[in-house]
This record gives C-alpha cells, structure tokens and sequence, in this order.
C-alpha cells in the first residue's frame, strides 16, 4: 500500500516555482529574502492540494523550515468538486428515502460533514496555529 501511495504521490506534477514565489510573497506581505535566506529551486514535495519547499528563516539562527504553497486555485477547484458531489448525494438520498427507506443515513449531512473537514484541509494558517501549539506542548 506504501509503494502505491508513493507512486501516487510521485505522479503529481509540480507547478511552477515562480508562481509558488509569488503566493509566499503576497501572503507574507513582502519579498522573500525579507523572510527567508534560502528558499529551494523546486519543491522537494508535490501533491494534489500543495507543495513544499524547503527554506532557511531570515531569523539569525539559520532555522530551517518546510513551506507549504497552496495549488493556485484549489478552492475554487475544490469547492466546485464539492458542489457537483453534494448535488449527487441529495440525488442519492431521495433515491434511498424512496427505496431503501429503512436505511437512515443521512448522506447530505455525511457529506456535509466531510467537506468541512476538507476545507480544514486547506486552512493552512489553521495547519500552522495546529503545529505551533503542539511545539509549544
């Protein structure tokens, strides 16, 4: 299952490091080097919803750090997968109510839940604040 995810995960092409440069730099509200002293070329990590590069903090102490930049997009990508996904759960759960009405599950309200969950996924400033009180732990 391991070399599967690996396979998976190793079919997912980057996107381009320029356009990582500048979502870091709009979201940190300056240039890179006001942050970071080094930043690596390409992404030592590429998935579906983002990637990661690695960098060293512009801190005096040469702490090095993993960056994770967002898929230009994947909101609007995603909540649009989530529309289409909701509609056909509501389509679903008239289906079973008509059917299956012994079967009680809500669907709608599963799927619900799981989105929200999902957006939790591309909260990273949520990420962050997570990592952060658990180094303070």
């Amino acid at each position: 299952a391991l070399d599967e995810l690996a396979v998976l995960q190793d079919s997912v092409i980057p996107f381009d490091t320029q356009v990582a440069i500048q979502q870091i730099e709009k979201e940190l509200n300056g240039p890179l080097g006001q942050f970071f002293t080094s930043i690596s070329e390409k992404p030592v990590a590429a998935a579906s919803l983002a990637q990661v590069y690695l960098a060293t903090l512009n801190d005096g102490k040469d702490t090095k750090v993993a960056v994770k930049v967002q898929r230009p997009d994947v909101l609007s990508t995603v909540s649009k997968d989530l529309y289409v996904l909701r509609r056909a759960a509501e389509v679903f759960q008239g289906l079973a109510e008509r059917f299956i009405p012994q079967q009680r599950t809500n669907y709608v309200a599963l799927l619900n839940e799981w989105a929200i969950g999902f957006y939790t996924e591309l909260d990273f400033m949520n990420e962050a604040n997570n990592q952060q009180r658990l180094r303070d732990i």
